[in-house]
């Protein structure tokens, strides 16, 4: 059976892909879903860099603002919500067309996990003591040591997905990667995909417009707006995966006196650098995936003939 096609648009943090994906839905129906792990938590919406309430309503996104920041949301939960997605989508004839830089997610759609077990907070602040006592390599040395698996797959400063994988073996008993499918090809969904990558050739640009994104979300109120996360939600600590986010784990730590202002935009601009580093590793990885200079001035008219001819075959 041949399935409605599918259209990913991928790429690092602060390359376009808001702007493009409102261009793209002004010519195409489509189906537009969130693959941002931010900013699927309500209030996250400065430092998640989140669409504007008025951008939502003309653009609505899919999985964004869907549950509480004390409130877990795995992969396995996230392919979930996606195929009920794509099921609505094909009722209404619409073409999904998922946005974002949360590269596992875009890798569990292709490529399913078990059910990978939730942590409980008791868990997760053990992890988190373990990490202030033996710091983050010794951390990444006891993952090889009970999933070498898993440890080759994540690189030994990726601390969210080190943290994850040990979080996982206390709370289950069971390595992580013990939880990956080893489905044949013949037994994935066989759609048609477009995935279409933002691959910044000048990097110095890219770190450009990041300097510029953490500037305004500084100068917009991101320290009032964690601060009034954490007077709704008292019990956050870093140990909640909502505050592992970049930029919101950084103002959490200034709000707790452990950084100053300096600091504070010195940090969240070196662990974005990071994370878009690390994105951009994922992508020269995946398989299928056209690259797009996302600095080029006639990006939006190659996407969108991209498209067209994705959807006319």
């Amino acid at each position: 059976m041949r399935l409605n096609p599918k259209i990913f648009l991928l790429g690092p943090t602060a390359s376009g892909k808001t702007e493009l994906t409102k261009f793209c839905y002004d010519y195409f129906q489509l189906e537009l879903v969130n693959v941002d792990s931010a900013q699927i938590y309500k209030g996250f919406n400065i430092g998640s860099a989140k669409p504007s309430a008025a951008d939502l309503k003309k653009y609505p996104h899919h999985l964004i603002d869907i549950i509480e920041p004390d409130t877990s949301y795995s992969v396995s939960r996230f392919r979930k919500d996606v195929d009920n997605i794509y099921k609505n989508a094909e009722v209404m004839n619409r073409t999904p067309f998922l946005t974002g830089g949360t590269m596992m997610y875009f890798h569990a759609l292709e490529f399913p996990l078990d059910d990978i077990p939730q942590t409980t907070s008791k868990i997760r602040l053990q992890v988190e003591k373990e990490l202030l006592q033996l710091g983050l390599p010794n951390m990444y040395e006891k993952l090889e040591k009970f999933d070498s698996v898993a440890a080759k797959s994540i690189h030994a400063t990726d601390k969210q997905r080190i943290l994850r994988a040990i979080e996982v073996f206390y709370e289950s008993g069971k390595p992580i990667s013990s939880y990956y499918q080893k489905k044949k090809n013949n037994e994935l969904p066989q759609y048609p995909l477009l995935k279409l990558g933002l691959y910044p050739e000048d990097r110095l640009i890219l770190h450009k417009a990041i300097e510029e994104r953490v500037e305004k979300m500084l100068k917009d109120g991101l320290v009032n707006e964690v601060e009034g996360i954490l007077n709704r939600y008292p019990m956050l600590s870093e140990s909640f995966s909502s505050l592992r986010s970049v930029g919101y784990k950084q103002t959490y730590l200034y709000l707790k006196g452990a950084l100053s202002f300096e600091e504070l935009k010195d940090k969240i601009i070196f662990s974005t650098r990071q994370l878009a580093k690390r994105q951009l590793t994922w992508m020269r990885k995946m398989q299928n995936i056209e690259f797009f200079n996302p600095y080029d001035k006639k990006l939006s008219s190659k996407i969108k003939e991209r498209i067209k001819k994705f959807l006319d075959q």
